[in-house]
């Protein structure tokens, strides 16, 4: 008689309940998400932003700036890099004159974008997106040069 009863031989109106601890022994008994060893939200010092003060312009720039951002933000993900990809191909693919209205907007917009983000960028993140918007330029000058 010391024995548990067999799940399989007993009725179901007999056999006691589970506890929710033992049923999933990984979930926490208030059902709160166990909070990770490694947060993302951990702050890292080496990652701060630098606490320099900020020029006049610079304040001008992220205030005039943060009408746009709200809406490229409330834009779906994948719209704008969509958009500035068929831009490019568009510029490198029409004929000269014209590829400096598709290829222009590309660089004003990486511009815009490099400024905004230029404090908290590593000196290797600055070069690389110099680089690239110096590219675009370059191609849209050697496109229009190419008309005369």
């Amino acid at each position: 008689m010391g024995q548990p009863p067999d799940p399989l031989r007993t009725p179901a109106s007999r056999i006691a309940p589970v506890p929710q601890s033992k049923r999933h022994p990984a979930r926490r008994p208030d059902k709160r998400p166990a909070k990770p060893a490694h947060s993302p939200r951990t702050t890292n010092p080496s990652r701060r932003v630098p606490a320099a003060p900020s020029s006049s312009g610079r304040r001008r720039l992220e205030v005039a700036s943060a009408g746009p951002l709200a809406l490229l933000h409330r834009l779906p993900g994948w719209l704008v890099p969509a958009l500035l990809g068929v831009l490019l191909v568009l510029g490198l693919a029409v004929p000269f004159a014209w590829s400096a209205v598709f290829l222009l907007p590309v660089a004003a917009f990486l511009s815009w974008l490099l400024a905004l983000a230029w404090p908290v960028l590593p000196v290797r993140g600055r070069l690389m997106r110099l680089i690239v918007i110096g590219l675009t330029v370059a191609a849209t000058v050697a496109r229009f040069v190419s008309l005369i």
